[in-house]
This record gives C-alpha cells, sequence and structure tokens, in this order.
C-alpha cells in the first residue's frame, strides 16, 4: 500500500495509506482508437468507463495524475444519497418535472454503489451502516424535519429519530436534538473503492492509463482526437469527468464551478473500549453547524473528522487547533488522541449547489459540480451518461443537458470560502 500524493508536502492522507493498491501504472505512450474516451479517474470517469464496457463499448480512460488523486480519494467516505440541498430547491432550480427526473434519479444513490461493491468484490471497507444528518441545535432540528418531509414525499426510506437516538447513535453528548437517519446509506473506504472501480473496468477491457494528462482536444474529421505528452486517443464521443481538478485543454470545465476546499483529519486508533463509545454503529454523520463537521470511525477504529478549508502552509495549524477544539467538544471521550493524518482537496461547487451536465460541443459530456456529494452521485451519472450513449436515448436520460457554464468572479468567491471559513475557525470556540 502506497501513500497517497498529497496537494501539499505537509499533508498526510488515511486514505493513501490504508489503501489497496493503484492497478493502474501504465502511461500513455502510443495512439489508439476508442468508441468513448473519458478523461478523469475518478468515481464518475470510472463508473462511465466501467458501465460503457458492460455494454459492449471500447473505452480509453486518461488520467492526469493517478487513479483517485483528486476529490474520489481526498473526501469522507460517506456514501449518501441525494445532494446537499433540498428536493424542493432543486425543484425550484430546474423546474417541477426535470426537478423531479433529477431527485429520483440520485434518491437510492448508495445502492448502486453497494451493489457494485458486491458484484465485483471490492475490497474498500463498505459498510451500509447508515448515515445521518444530525442537529446541532434545536434551529438545525426544525431545518431537518423539513428536508425528511421533503425526502419522504419523494419516496426515500429515511426516518426522523430523536434526541436520545441521536445521543445513541454518536456517542456525543452535543448531538441531543435529532436528525435524519438513511439506512440505505453508508461509509467506504472512499480510494480503495476507486480503484476498485478501475480493477473492474479494467478486467472488461477498458484501457487505463495513468500520468496522462489532456493536453489538446480537438475534432479530427466526424470524431475526437486527445493528445496527451506521449500519445493520443481518437473517439466518437468524450466524457470529461475532470471537475475540481480539470486541466490542460479540457473545454473550460475548470470555469464551470468554484473551488472550494475540504479538510480531513483522523486520530491514532483507538482502543476497543474508547472505539465502542464513539459512534459505535459505525454511521457516518454530517451536522447542521455553520461550519459543517462530519464524524465517522474507519476500519482501523480511526476517527475520522471533516470540515471547510485547506491546510496549505500557514493554514494548517488554525484548521488542526480548530478541529481538535471541535473534537473535544463534540467527543470529550477522545481527550488526549493525537491525530495521526491530515489532508485536503479541492470540491466542485456550482452556485445552485446542483451538479450541471454540460455538453461544450456535440459528442463532449462535460460533468461538474458535485458540491462535496460525490461518492453516489458520480457512480450513478456514470451509469447514466454509459446509457445515454450508448443508447442515444436523450429522452431517458434524468439529468438535464445544457451548455458549459462559467461561475461569475469565481477567483474572489472561492477566496471568500477560503479565508471567511479560515477567519470563523481562528475565533471559534476559544473559550471552550
Amino acid at each position: 500500500m502506497s501513500e497517497h500524493l498529497p496537494e501539499d508536502s505537509g499533508e498526510r492522507s488515511l486514505w493513501g495509506a490504508t489503501a489497496i493498491a493503484n492497478p493502474v501504472e501504465s502511461r500513455l505512450r502510443e495512439s489508439l482508437d476508442a468508441d468513448v474516451l473519458v478523461v478523469g479517474g475518478g468515481y464518475t470517469g470510472l463508473s462511465s468507463a466501467l458501465h460503457l464496457a458492460e455494454r459492449g463499448l471500447s473505452v480509453v480512460l486518461l488520467e492526469a495524475r493517478s487513479i483517485g488523486f483528486g476529490g474520489s480519494g481526498r473526501n469522507a467516505g460517506l456514501v449518501n444519497a441525494g445532494v446537499w440541498r433540498n428536493p424542493q430547491h432543486v425543484v425550484e432550480v430546474l423546474g417541477a418535472e426535470a426537478g423531479q427526473k433529477f431527485n429520483l434519479a440520485l434518491r437510492d444513490s448508495p445502492a448502486l454503489v453497494f451493489e457494485l461493491v458486491e458484484r465485483y468484490g471490492m475490497d474498500c471497507e463498505a459498510q451500509r451502516c447508515a448515515t445521518v444528518n444530525i442537529a446541532h441545535a434545536p434551529a438545525g432540528m426544525r431545518h431537518l424535519e423539513t428536508r425528511c418531509r421533503q425526502l419522504q414525499d419523494l419516496g426515500a426510506g429515511v426516518e426522523l429519530i430523536d434526541g436520545a437516538r441521536a445521543q445513541e447513535i454518536s456517542g456525543s453528548p452535543v448531538y441531543r436534538h435529532g436528525g435524519i437517519l438513511d439506512p440505505g446509506a453508508g461509509t467506504i473506504q472512499p480510494l480503495s473503492y476507486v480503484r476498485s472501480l478501475a480493477l473492474a473496468a479494467r478486467v472488461l477491457g477498458v484501457g487505463l492509463y495513468q500520468e496522462s494528462g489532456l493536453e489538446e482536444l480537438r475534432r479530427h474529421g466526424s470524431r475526437w482526437q486527445a493528445t496527451t505528452g506521449s500519445g493520443s486517443v481518437t473517439a466518437d464521443q468524450v466524457i470529461l469527468a475532470t471537475n475540481a481538478y480539470a486541466d490542460g485543454d479540457s473545454q473550460g470545465v475548470r470555469e464551470s464551478t468554484l473551488p472550494v476546499y475540504i479538510f480531513q483529519c483522523a486520530t491514532e486508533p483507538m482502543d476497543e473500549t474508547l472505539a465502542a463509545e464513539v459512534i459505535p454503529g459505525r454511521q457516518g454523520l454530517w451536522d447542521t453547524q455553520a461550519l459543517m463537521t462530519s464524524a465517522r470511525v474507519d476500519g482501523g477504529r480511526r476517527l475520522v473528522m471533516s470540515s471547510a478549508g485547506s491546510l496549505h502552509g500557514v493554514q494548517r495549524s488554525v484548521r488542526e487547533d480548530w478541529m481538535a477544539r471541535n473534537r473535544k467538544r463534540l467527543f470529550p471521550q477522545t481527550r488526549g488522541l493525537r491525530w495521526q493524518y491530515r489532508w485536503s482537496g479541492r470540491v466542485g461547487v456550482t452556485s445552485s449547489k446542483i451538479l450541471r451536465v454540460q455538453q461544450p460541443a456535440p459528442g463532449i459530456y462535460a460533468p461538474a459540480g458535485f458540491n462535496g456529494r460525490g461518492i453516489g452521485t458520480g457512480t450513478v451519472l456514470g451509469k447514466h451518461l454509459a446509457e445515454l450513449i450508448a443508447s442515444g436515448d436523450r429522452e431517458s436520460f434524468p439529468f438535464p443537458l445544457e451548455a458549459l457554464q462559467r461561475e461569475q468572479w469565481r477567483s474572489p468567491r472561492a477566496g471568500y470560502y477560503q479565508y471567511g471559513t479560515l477567519a470563523l475557525q481562528l475565533v471559534d470556540r476559544r473559550g471552550g
């Protein structure tokens, strides 16, 4: 098991240290022909490639760094359904019919993740142990009551839990107000999962190449030709699944989202007694604080917590200290545990907080803006993109297809998120 390459030399990723081996070693060094070219070795790209190969299409996938290098290898590993915003928000943004199709497509997204894990025997610590959107205060619970009603109206199998149940699940004295329990959701080792998708795709004949960044993508007759530093691929259709890590000639995908950072801290392993007190059922939690915090326990009995911001440079000590204070308040029984791992990564965020599936040109699909909800969403979207490309049936595709978008005032808005959260974390709960 090799360490996952960090974005900053001061970071060390738990997922990189404990993931299964990367099944991809080769760089593209030749000229290839395929039905479909996929650019990006994350959940969306690899789910697309896997499902295309299942339908008998020839596929080549190019990854600029290593499989799972981007957000797919840097998240908290919570396998959740839907998107961050309430179903009614999606309907208001997309319209009644389109919004309903969108919501229904993602309602049961964890089911596809766990079905793929079982079908292909994936080694990725998958646990269908439920997740809980948990209230940190009475005001947070009022929001969750509304969200739960909307999810239930959609047919989701979620339930509202009271404060006693929330404390029992979390083991936290703070989470005493209740929450939304989704029994079909769960947790996963996120880097192992994306590498498992790559392994399954390779077995089905997908050509997988890493350290093969896209340098140019241009029309070549009726087809598309992509060139890297040492090879090329000609294909009928292209999926640009690069999201927040887009670079090179990626048809402006980078500009279609705001680059927002999240960071994770993981403790040293807890002993069995302590591990039985902290989230004993191993559900994944995320709360309603302004500085949203997620928490889970991994297969090595480490408490993993995440929130907004990067750990680059001087930001690391501020955010790490804040997370230590946050952990002391939420899980006081973990006092004295050291942070053993810390890492961060980029998330593609849209103004609407809704995923975009863009068509920059005929034959090119560029999904972007998972807004921190990529595991289930990316897996489901990849399957639907494969069905669209294989069948040509646009009517059955459950996501609106739109022109390439550009987020306005992208850099200053991203800076506002970055340094605004840093300022809050610098002063938050200093007296506690």
